[in-house]
């Protein structure tokens, strides 16, 4: 498949490139380090975000060509990455069927595998690890703005080197970059030491809402339009959130609700162990990873919570 590929890039010229809603940092970086790379082959790739870059990786060296709205043209192929399903592209995802032939690379086991070329390996640490193995199949050079992008990538997908997810090849890899200029301080400075103080305003709004069922097993909390308003943020401050509930003494399932509006809520679920939160979020049409998923559930905050009860079988 990766040779297809290079086979593609060889004959082509202009590339799109595009990844999920509300990126995250492997959205971004990997997102980031496609353009880097095909720019270093002398092609001109265009990067496609409905949302804008996250304030916690502006610090990443940014594309000159990125947009934000997109406008019917011709590619000679369209990257879409770290996105498991073509609808999580955002509004308008339907025109890139007709604008070029869809390469879908992915590490998400719920990936729907709408692209002419799929390829999935739910063993990646991240979708980054997929592309710098498909980096050495072009045989391209490493400059340091595809390093720091790629090392970003899996530093936050594995978080931190924390997740299950974590495989040697994260490690390898992640060393790699550091031979092309990354420092690893720096980045986990940037991604973790660089927040508005807004961010944490909001943190103790939401922390007051934890509830927690099944004898302390399962923990979540919430946040609302209101909250938003109050600390004067918005969702990108929520990134992360979940992970600290996460941390609690007991808990095994971590889920943040995120109001989307009145009827409608945005669910990210983090698991330790054995637990499968992508099976729970696949009953309301979302996915991911065994121990990190989410979806969107429709109903206020107490139906939403009735649903999950269910959904987890507590009583």
């Amino acid at each position: 498949m990766f040779r297809k590929i290079k086979h593609i890039i060889d004959k082509g010229k202009r590339f799109l490139i595009t990844t999920h809603i509300d990126p995250d940092g492997d959205a971004i970086g990997s997102a980031f380090s496609m353009y880097w790379a095909l720019e270093s082959l002398n092609k001109t790739p265009v990067i496609i975000l409905k949302d804008p870059v996250p304030y916690r990786y502006e610090f990443l060296p940014q594309p000159a060509r990125i947009i934000y709205e997109l406008i019917d043209d011709r590619y000679d192929a369209i990257f879409v990455l770290d996105c498991g399903n073509f609808f999580r592209i955002g509004d308008g995802y339907e025109k890139l069927q007709k604008m070029g032939p869809i390469i879908n690379i992915d590490h998400h086991s719920t990936n729907e595998t709408f692209g002419l070329i799929n390829i999935i390996d739910e063993s990646a640490s991240s979708t980054a690890e997929i592309l710098y193995r498909l980096f050495k199949t072009l045989k391209l050079k490493i400059t340091y703005d595809i390093a720091i992008n790629i090392y970003t990538a899996i530093f936050t997908d594995t978080g931190s080197f924390r997740y299950n997810s974590t495989n040697s090849n994260a490690f390898l890899i992640c060393e790699k970059m550091t031979t092309f200029g990354v420092k690893p301080s720096y980045v986990s400075q940037m991604v973790h030491e660089n927040h508005p103080k807004e961010r944490f305003l909001l943190l103790g709004l939401v922390f007051a809402t934890l509830i927690m069922y099944d004898q302390g097993r399962i923990a979540i909390v919430h946040v609302t339009e209101k909250m938003f308003k109050k600390t004067h943020t918005t969702r990108e401050h929520t990134d992360g959130f979940v992970e600290y509930i996460r941390e609690i003494k007991g808990v095994e399932v971590a889920i943040l609700a995120r109001e989307i509006n009145r009827k409608k809520y945005k669910i990210s679920m983090r698991s330790k162990g054995t637990v499968d939160v992508a099976s729970i979020c696949n009953l309301f049409g979302g996915g991911g990873h065994k121990n990190a998923a989410g979806c969107q559930i429709d109903g206020d905050m107490e139906e939403v919570i009735n649903k999950l009860r269910k959904a987890f079988h507590i009583k």
